[in-house]
C-alpha cells in the first residue's frame, strides 16, 4: 500500500524547487495533486511530471496573496479531486532588502514579503480549514517556514519575521484544531539549491561561510526537503502535530 493511495493534497508554489520535488514525490504515493503557482508553465510541467505515476491532477495559476484567487482554487481542487486531505502551503520569495539596514527598507518591501510569505499562510489554510469543519474531516497542513524562523540574517528582517510568523501560525493552528483531527507542522529547511538560492549560491564568500555552518558538508536539495513533507502528511507522524522541523544539514546546532 502506498503511504498517500488515493489521498488528495493541494502544493502551492508548485512550479520547480521544492514544491515540484514534493509533488513528485506524492504522486509516487498515489496522491491526487492539486497544483498552484504564478508560473503556469511550470506548474503544468509538474502536473505532466506527476501523472506519469497514474494520479489525477488538476493546475491553477494563483495569487496566493489574493483571498478570491485561494478560494476558488481551494473551490476548484474539491470539485475536481474530492475532499481535501493534506495541504502544503509552500508558496513563497526571497529577495534582499534594506541595503542598509532595517532603517532604509521600503515598506513594499516589507508588505510584499509578509503578503507572499505569511498571509498566504492564512489564507489557504483557512479556505481548507472551513471545509474541514463544515465536513467533519480532518486532515494534515504542513507550512513552510525556515531556519529564519529561529536565527537572524542581515538584510532579512522582513523573511525572517515572515518565516517566524508562520511558525507561530501553525502552532495556533494545531491547538486550535487539534480536537477536530487536523494536525499542522511546518518545516524549516537551510540552504536548499533552489532556483531562488541560486544568485547567493553564486558569491564564492557567502557559498563557503553557508558550507562552515553546515555539519554534513553539503547543500540540501529539494528532494530532502520533499521526504520531510511527506512524512508530515503520512499517517507515519499521525502524533506530531504543532512542531517544526529543521531540514538544515545540521546548521542549528552551530
Amino acid at each position: 500500500m502506498k503511504r498517500l493511495q488515493d489521498k488528495v493534497a493541494i502544493i502551492t508554489g508548485a512550479a520547480r524547487g521544492i514544491g515540484r520535488a514534493t509533488a513528485l514525490r506524492f504522486a509516487r504515493e498515489g496522491c491526487h495533486l492539486a497544483l498552484s503557482d504564478m508560473n503556469l508553465d511550470g506548474v503544468a510541467e509538474t502536473a505532466r511530471l506527476c501523472e506519469a505515476h497514474g494520479v489525477r491532477t488538476v493546475i491553477s495559476r494563483t495569487d496566493v496573496t489574493n483571498t478570491a484567487e485561494v478560494n476558488a482554487m481551494v473551490s476548484n481542487a474539491i470539485l475536481a479531486l474530492g475532499p481535501i486531505d493534506v495541504l502544503f502551503n509552500n508558496a513563497g520569495v526571497f529577495y534582499n532588502a534594506g541595503p542598509n539596514g532595517i532603517h532604509d527598507m521600503s515598506d513594499d518591501d516589507w508588505d510584499r514579503m509578509l503578503a507572499t510569505c505569511l498571509s498566504s499562510v492564512f489564507k489557504v489554510s483557512r479556505a481548507v480549514l472551513a471545509t474541514w469543519v463544515e465536513s467533519g474531516r480532518g486532515g494534515s497542513i504542513i507550512n513552510s517556514a525556515s531556519i529564519s524562523a529561529a536565527i537572524a540574517f542581515t538584510r532579512s528582517a522582513h523573511y525572517c519575521a515572515a518565516k517566524a510568523g508562520v511558525a507561530a501560525f501553525t502552532r495556533c493552528t494545531a491547538l486550535e484544531y487539534g480536537p477536530l483531527g487536523v494536525r499542522c507542522n511546518s518545516i524549516a529547511p537551510g540552504i536548499i539549491q533552489t532556483d531562488m538560492t541560486k544568485p547567493a549560491l553564486s558569491d564564492a564568500a557567502t557559498m563557503a561561510d553557508w558550507m562552515r555552518r553546515i555539519p554534513l558538508k553539503r547543500l540540501g536539495q529539494p528532494e530532502d526537503v520533499a521526504e520531510v513533507v511527506l512524512w508530515l502528511a503520512s499517517d507515519e507522524s499521525r502524533y506530531v502535530t504543532g512542531d517544526m522541523i529543521f531540514v538544515d544539514g545540521g546548521w542549528m546546532l552551530e
